[in-house]
């Protein structure tokens, strides 16, 4: 899959009008098998600033052994397609294109286990807008460069 892919189609998902505001989610985690391994749901929070052209969002994700995950996103948007996110768990920047209705982006992650452990995971994450208050979205999780999970969420806007 490419973004270019998605060039033309509707509605347009641009990330700093979605995310503004308050957005909730629910996902599953599955393993490369299949197996449902958890299921979560998210608290998104979102302000846009058009003079930095900068989203402040703030992701909280409540899964269901009671683990909580917070992630503080800042992302520039470079250029009409082109967006760049930061995150203090991040490893150096995750590089993000949009095209019609979808947008896409990877990264690695520190990502912390129940018992405090941390680790490394690599994200490939792609976002379909359905319309203009629900987003699909896909990632496949991988450690050391080998798939070990897929997420699969589903976004809803207040």
């Amino acid at each position: 899959m490419k973004i270019e892919d998605f060039e033309g189609r509707k509605p347009a998902l641009l990330l700093e009008r979605y995310f503004s505001g308050t957005t909730l989610g629910w996902g599953i985690m599955q393993s490369r098998f299949g197996a449902l391994q958890r299921q979560f749901r998210i608290e998104a929070s979102g302000r846009w600033d058009e003079p930095s052209r900068t989203l402040s969002l703030t992701e909280t994700y409540h899964f269901d052994d009671g683990q909580i995950d917070r992630l503080d996103w800042t992302i520039m948007k470079r250029d009409d397609h082109r967006y760049e996110g930061r995150e203090t768990r991040i490893e150096d920047v995750a590089q993000g294109e949009q095209a019609g209705n979808a947008y896409h982006w990877r990264y690695s992650r520190s990502v912390p286990a129940k018992d405090g452990s941390e680790t490394l995971l690599g994200f490939d994450d792609w976002f379909w807008l359905q319309d203009e208050r629900t987003l699909v979205a896909r990632a496949s999780v991988t450690k050391l460069g080998i798939e070990i999970a897929t997420l699969s969420v589903f976004y809803r806007k207040d």
